[in-house]
């Protein structure tokens, strides 16, 4: 699997009159929700992260950064083009129908890998923002409980670390063959999994003008315009 195929959308995003916009369950502003791949496609990754394991057994992973021990990144996988492509097909064929202006935005680099929880594995996640405008996350397996994505609300650096309303509180069940879309400053971490064990495909959309400013604002204090804190004040 080169390349992202069509056919690895689920039946309900094939059709040439999909309404991608009522597929997705807007959570919040800027949080979506759908089942949009198929088995094959998770499976086919899964495939690959076995044979790294396997080819690698006594070697650590790349680092992909410095919050997971353990993730792998795509590229260590040899997925990259599948990654890339996929991205270039939920750009040109989805985004429009369901992002708000300010998340469409030219897509400078991405940065993809592999996020493990369980027992063995990273157990949990703790609270952060992504360094992406934009983050894709896609569930690759079932069989665990636990390990719910919560998210906080997006902040601006300067209010990163203040409190949520009740409103902005968000948390969400993986399945597989599921996506979560959202900003990538909406604060959140991931629960203790309880049972089993969770692959999910991460991929952060970067925008060199988006991180301009977010590292202008640490400086001069400024609060973002997208920041929850202004909406409150």
């Amino acid at each position: 699997m080169a390349a992202f195929d069509p056919n690895y959308l689920v039946c309900s995003f094939r059709s040439p009159f999909a309404d991608c916009k009522n597929q997705f369950n807007e959570l919040a502003d800027g949080i979506y929700f759908a089942s949009i791949v198929t088995d094959e496609f998770c499976d086919h990754i899964l495939g690959c992260i076995r044979d790294f394991d396997d080819e690698r057994k006594n070697d650590a992973p790349e680092s992909a950064n410095s919050m997971h021990w353990n993730a792998i990144k795509t590229k260590q996988l040899g997925i990259d083009p599948l990654v890339y492509s996929f991205v270039s097909f939920f750009d040109r064929e989805i985004s429009r129908h369901i992002l708000p202006e300010r998340l469409r935005v030219p897509i400078d680099a991405l940065h993809s890998y592999i996020v493990r929880y369980g027992q063995s594995w990273d157990q949990g996640l703790g609270f952060h923002v992504d360094d992406s405008f934009l983050t894709l996350n896609i569930c690759l397996n079932d069989g665990f409980t636990g390990s719910e994505l919560v998210f906080q609300g997006e902040r601006c650096p300067i209010h990163v670390d203040t409190g949520s309303s009740a409103e902005e509180q968000i948390c969400i069940e993986h399945k597989k063959g599921s996506m979560v879309v959202h900003p990538g400053k909406n604060r959140h971490y991931v629960n203790q999994i309880s049972s089993g064990e969770r692959y999910n495909l991460i991929i952060w959309c970067q925008s060199d003008t988006e991180r301009d400013n977010w590292f202008d604002a640490l400086k001069t204090g400024e609060c973002l315009e997208f920041c929850g804190m202004r909406s409150s004040s």
